[in-house]
């Protein structure tokens, strides 16, 4: 290969990995469609036709910046799990920055918050974290930012006093939550129950 020839690849590989500020911004609006449409549907709805479609722009576009849908899910994946530790860092931020508490509601509701998306999202969370099962792509995403919210929800456990690794509180909440959601009970509610066995 020539050096001219090098140079035009390697060109090429910075503007596609967003090398200009609108580069930068229009890779990460793709990153960040495909990203909510696997909140959304789960690794199966994540397609760069779909991610054209939600973003309005050429499906020539997504595959510029994304070459692989591979890529593409590994980005989504690892959007998705740094938005799930960044929720649990703002409860650390929050319960270090007051007198620790100390009755039970108060430090089983923080723990919660910690660990689980705010509103109505609950079932469309776990039905997509149990289809990135079948992607490897999302799987190592996930796999890999998990530490970051481990050490996140550490920080909240240690504030309220609170020994329980935070593997333990993850696959009780989780557990809690998914044991809820097939037999139509509360979610907190029903984690919130279990935890304070825990906690």
């Amino acid at each position: 290969m020539s050096g001219q020839t090098r140079s035009a690849v390697a060109q090429r590989t910075t503007a596609r990995q967003g090398g200009s500020d609108r580069g930068g911004r229009r890779r990460a609006e793709i990153a960040e469609a495909a990203a909510a449409i696997l909140r959304e549907e789960g690794p199966g709805g994540v397609s760069h036709r779909t991610v054209a479609r939600r973003v309005g722009c050429s499906l020539s576009l997504t595959t510029y910046y994304y070459e692989s849908l591979d890529e593409l899910l590994g980005e989504a994946g690892r959007i998705n799990i740094g938005l799930w530790a960044s929720r649990a860092e703002a409860v650390a931020e929050e319960v270090e920055a007051d007198p620790p508490p100390t009755d039970r509601e108060t430090v089983t509701a923080l723990v919660l918050r910690a660990c689980l998306p705010e509103g109505d999202e609950l079932l469309g969370h776990y039905l997509q974290l149990i289809a990135a099962a079948r992607s490897a792509p999302v799987t190592r995403s996930y796999r890999t930012g998990r530490d970051r919210l481990n050490g996140a929800l550490v920080r909240v456990l240690r504030q309220v006093r609170s020994e329980c690794p935070p593997e333990l509180v993850i696959a009780v909440v989780d557990g809690a939550a998914v044991s809820a959601l097939s037999e139509g009970r509360d979610v907190r509610v029903t984690a919130a129950q279990l935890l304070q066995h825990v906690l």
